[in-house]
């Protein structure tokens, strides 16, 4: 099976972009919320804005969207946006189900940190819901570390969302390494 990442910058790769972040919120609300009132509305706030604007925030210069599709069909989508000249924040990370198991998660994710240490970005951030266990591991494995919640983090909500960050580590000027714990799962290039 192909897997392909890239930038999701043409009219039909932003619709599938559009697509797949509604199937995200649609999942997060019958399997994370479960039926339920939404644990923390600030996550999708003004959703269908977004995405009527994509790539709004997400997109060049100061951010990027990231489409991946498996055999041609749309699976996956990531993003980040600038907090400021130093710091990005990932949002929108999420892997149709019928996907799962195949890697495209972390795939997904190596690309996009090259994408943000290409942007200049020295710090990541990400806000993810305390039952999502393995976008927790996965985001572990990659170098990210637990933190405390602070006003770094808007709309997060304690005891529901856990904050992580990573800096990742730099070897030398011309070369840096993101600092993937498990190579098994995205070995050196």
């Amino acid at each position: 099976m192909g897997v392909d990442i890239a930038r999701a910058e043409m009219p039909e790769d932003l619709d599938a972009a559009r697509a797949l972040i509604r199937d995200f919120f649609a999942w997060a609300m019958e399997n994370v919320a479960k039926g339920e009132k939404d644990p923390n509305p600030s996550v999708f706030a003004n959703l269908e804005a977004e995405l009527a604007g994509l790539p709004g925030r997400f997109g060049p210069p100061s951010g990027c969207l990231l489409l991946a599709r498996l055999d041609g069909a749309p699976v996956g989508c990531v993003a980040f946006y600038g907090q400021d000249a130093a710091t990005m924040e990932i949002k929108r990370m999420f892997v149709r189900p019928d996907a799962w198991g195949q890697g495209i998660g972390a795939r997904m994710l190596k690309v996009l940190l090259a994408e943000a240490e290409a942007a200049g970005y020295v710090r990541y951030r990400l806000s993810t819901h305390h039952e999502l266990h393995a976008a927790q591991s996965l985001y572990r494995r990659a170098g990210f570390r637990d933190v405390p919640g602070s006003p770094d983090f808007p709309g997060i909500v304690e005891g529901v969302d856990i904050c992580m960050e990573m800096i990742p580590v730099r070897e030398t000027k011309e070369e840096s390494r993101l600092a993937w714990t498990d190579r098994s799962i995205c070995p050196s290039p």
